[in-house]
């Protein structure tokens, strides 16, 4: 295993252990935060390229979510 492979391992457990606990402690940091923190930490190192991590975004379900947290801002008024 090269060393960017078990750093991209380390990055990929403590992503999923975080999203999976919900939150790290002493880091004020939420799961979308922990996920996005974990993805660009991906990127950076090169473990994922980042033409591929643009191809993976679905723009449908980015618009869908977006809206949905428009209205649901607006209910909560």
């Amino acid at each position: 295993m090269t060393p960017q492979q078990l750093v991209a391992t380390l990055i990929i457990v403590a992503t999923i252990v975080g999203v999976a606990v919900g939150r790290y402690p002493w880091l004020r940091m939420n799961r979308a935060t922990i996920a996005l923190t974990g993805a660009t930490a991906l990127i950076a190192i090169g473990a994922i390229p980042l033409e591929d991590a643009y191809a993976s975004l679905d723009l449908d379900t980015l618009t869908l979510l977006f809206a949905m947290m428009i209205i649901n801002v607006n209910l909560r008024r």
